[in-house]
């Protein structure tokens, strides 16, 4: 018994002091396009945080308003059910084997360093189904991860003709400066 109460507080203790030692990055700061899940049925999707908002008080998970100027926002009812699977946050061929705490940005998009003050998500309660819009889709009390939305940020011009467009500019200024050079 003991032994079962030790082993239970070194492993509160880890937890509180991995959450402690994390900072929320202020909301000036734009999260990375790697850490979203971007153009899913026209939303770009975030993977928050491995809790629901405000679910251990204030700095836990912020709400989207958090980064408005970002477009950040809650889910409607009708764009939750045309949700991405937690497996669609995975990056390139990693393992699709959930784990609880995962913390390697290089495997899969998530950004709880921006809403929070974790670092981490935990894919195997996403694995089970235990998400939630952060407001009034799944549990905000039961340890469900919070994903949000906001629409899709797509570029107007197709990719081959900004990059048509760039060569022209730089031919134009290039014939500008010939003729001015002459003159």
């Amino acid at each position: 018994m003991k032994k079962l109460i030790s082993t239970l507080v070194i492993s509160l203790s880890a937890l509180v002091s991995i959450n402690t030692n994390a900072v929320v990055i202020d909301a000036s700061t734009i999260i990375p396009n790697e850490n979203i899940l971007q153009n899913f049925n026209g939303l770009d999707w975030v993977y928050a945080g491995p809790i629901g908002t405000g679910e251990w008080g204030l700095g836990n998970i912020e709400a989207p308003e958090y980064r408005a100027s970002e477009g950040w926002r809650y889910a409607t009812a009708d764009e939750w059910a045309r949700r991405p699977d937690w497996t669609h946050f995975i990056i390139g061929s990693a393992s699709l084997m959930p784990e609880a705490g995962f913390t390697d940005h290089s495997v899969y998009r998530f950004a709880s360093e921006y809403w929070s003050n974790f670092n981490h998500i935990d894919l195997s309660d996403a694995a089970e189904g235990k998400i939630t819009n952060g407001f009034d889709i799944g549990s905000l009390e039961d340890v469900y991860d919070t994903w949000y939305v906001r629409d899709a940020i797509v570029s107007s011009v197709p990719e081959s003709s900004a990059l048509a467009l760039f060569a022209l500019s730089i031919l134009g200024l290039g014939i500008i400066r010939r003729k001015n050079s002459k003159q």
